[in-house]
């Protein structure tokens, strides 16, 4: 009969799902897991990953990032450039509107184009991005998750009164 100790230092690849791992020094054991997410993204208090991770996977730096990016230039820094931009499209229909608000265009374009290619605004972007992941990994909740919770509490509060 085989012994059903395996060394920690064994190939962890070999290992299979479920399968008993004994540390060698203390005697602890433990049993395998495996996960298709790597360490980082699959640890942490709620198993969302590490909160104080400040690395970016691929999607987040490629994808997720720019369109934050592009709401919030869109809402607040080149807000008037792309109002102006709407109501020509509004006042002179959208068919039209190709040719002949294409000066408020050239004018949005150009406000954006500057922002986006900015470091330091993507890197102020990137930082709110990391900070609500870092809260959201933290608390087990995205951000709205915790404003409905939080609108709950304060509805619970206020009945009462």
């Amino acid at each position: 009969m085989t012994d059903n100790k395996v060394n920690i230092t064994d190939n962890l690849e070999t290992l299979k799902e479920g399968e008993i791992v004994t540390d060698e020094k203390t005697g602890k054991k433990y049993r395998v897991k495996k996960n298709i997410m790597p360490h980082y993204s699959a640890g942490g208090p709620h198993g969302l990953g590490d909160p104080e991770d400040r690395s970016l996977r691929k999607i987040e730096a490629d994808v997720i990032i720019p369109n934050r990016m592009n709401t919030q230039i869109e809402r607040v820094e080149c807000n008037e450039q792309y109002m102006g931009l709407v109501t020509c499209f509004r006042t002179d229909g959208a068919v039209s509107g190709l040719n002949t608000c294409k000066p408020a265009l050239e004018i949005f374009n150009r406000c954006k184009y500057e922002k986006f290619h900015d470091p330091a605004y993507r890197t102020k972007i990137t930082d709110e991005y990391i900070a609500e992941r870092s809260a959201a990994r933290a608390t087990g909740m995205t951000s709205q998750q915790r404003r409905i919770e939080e609108f709950r509490d304060w509805k619970k509060t206020n009945e009462s009164k």
